[in-house]
């Protein structure tokens, strides 16, 4: 368990490292916005796009028959 001592220490870093950030923020302002360089052409990418999301659609319906499976064999058991 943190002492309270080293607590108030946390969050006076804290709040003057909140304070030279609000001072630094105007030179901040201007600063140009860096992107990545896309790999591929749109087509590629859009492809890999629908495969990912085929591929979490294939998932979600095996886990959801995994799941009816095993209530239809929870109802049956408790029924019997």
């Amino acid at each position: 368990m943190k002492s309270i001592w080293s607590r108030i220490m946390q969050s006076k870093s804290a709040l003057i490292a909140g304070i030279l950030a609000g001072i630094a923020s105007p030179s901040t302002i201007g600063a140009p916005v860096k992107f990545e360089r896309l790999q591929g052409s749109d087509l590629s990418r859009m492809r890999g796009d629908v495969t990912r999301i085929g591929g979490d659609f294939s998932s979600v319906i095996n886990r959801e028959r995994g799941n009816k499976k095993a209530s239809l064999k929870a109802g049956k058991s408790n029924a019997g």
